[in-house]
């Protein structure tokens, strides 16, 4: 299960990061929103460094996912969990798709709403929790929830119309950074019990024979 010092410890070393890298862009008059800007929109060196950092965090998400999937498919083949662990990888893949290739910005350009956008994303993540609420339940969600949840505060803040380029930022990238964080200890979490359980399931049959 879940170690909440862990969470809470890399939750407030992203924000002391966040808050020493700002510092020191701002005594040297460089732009903060840079830092969550892709890199193809980078005019100085590290900039976009926190946006790669949260695609990052989801190329971890969906690596430990479909990882665990293959390996319990090994040790304990026709375990109910691993179909979770798999549509788990397939979820975290449709956020990271999203940011990878910036689907809502060109999906923008061409006319459809912002919130119909974050609409379908809400609507996924509804079915993903339905579909297996069983299996959620048994696990550290209120992790899940809130890497949800400061997701789509993200989305949000993206579109509020606010002057300070510096406050608009942060208040995108900063919840934006600290749901990849959280989604990405989840899953860590989760895969982690998975995997010691199947070992656990195999060494108990191996000893009864």
């Amino acid at each position: 299960m879940a170690n909440y010092k862990t969470v809470l410890f890399f939750n407030s070393l992203t924000l002391l990061l966040v808050g020493l890298v700002t510092g020191c862009l701002s005594l040297f008059g460089s732009s903060v929103k840079g830092l969550f800007l892709p890199p193809c929109s980078a005019t100085y060196p590290g900039a976009g460094f926190f946006f790669l950092a949260f695609q990052m965090l989801f190329y971890l998400s969906v690596m430990v996912c479909a990882f665990t999937f293959g390996l319990l498919k090994i040790i304990q083949p026709n375990r109910p969990e691993n179909r979770f662990i798999l549509y788990s990888a397939m979820f975290a893949g449709c956020f990271l798709f999203n940011e990878v290739f910036r689907t809502h910005v060109h999906l923008g350009r061409a006319g459809f709403p912002k919130v119909t956008i974050v609409i379908f994303y809400a609507v996924l993540a509804v079915a993903y929790g339905l579909t297996f609420r069983r299996q959620i339940k048994l696990t550290p969600y209120p992790l899940l929830l809130s890497g949800v949840g400061l997701l789509f505060v993200a989305f949000f803040a993206e579109a509020l119309p606010l002057k300070n380029e510096i406050v608009s930022s942060l208040l995108e990238g900063i919840p934006k950074l600290l749901s990849g964080i959280n989604i990405a200890l989840y899953f860590w979490f989760v895969c982690q019990g998975s995997i010691v359980r199947s070992i656990d399931f195999y060494n108990n049959k191996s000893n009864a024979k």
